[in-house]
């Protein structure tokens, strides 16, 4: 095992959120709330424009807590078994999604890493915690 608590986890752009995006994601997710397509409805209930759907945010999450644990362990079978996440801050179209942290503890059958999605601006959107766990 390379990894120990207290290793960072660097922060990579998933995503620039996209119309298009939200749009497959709805469409994908069965979450077709129109605050996340209809800027209208979303103004209409006091946002300031379409939002991108939490569960996205929390998706990039999870796909960057996945790729951390395959490059820094060898062997497969590792998989997400909890996951527990927190929404801060709301992501709008044309926002670059990066998500990064570190690790908080890590054993031979499982890391549990404290990460974080942010904006371009800095600003956190979403926090998690997930234990990688070897199947």
């Amino acid at each position: 095992m390379t990894v120990a608590a207290g290793t960072e986890v660097p922060f990579q752009e998933i995503q620039v959120v996209t119309r298009e995006i939200l749009k497959a994601y709805a469409q994908a997710s069965g979450d077709n709330n129109p605050i996340h397509l209809d800027e209208e409805v979303a103004k209409g209930v006091g946002l300031p424009g379409v939002i991108a759907h939490g569960m996205l945010i929390a998706g990039y999450i999870g796909e960057r807590a996945e790729r951390f644990v395959r490059e820094q362990v060898s062997g497969d079978g590792w998989r997400i078994g909890r996951f527990q996440v927190r929404f801060k801050a709301m992501t709008f179209p044309g926002d670059a999604v990066s998500v990064g942290g570190a690790v908080k503890q890590a054993t031979a059958d499982e890391i549990v890493l404290d990460l974080r999605a942010q904006k371009q601006t800095g600003e956190v959107t979403t926090t998690a915690t997930v234990a990688v766990k070897r199947c």
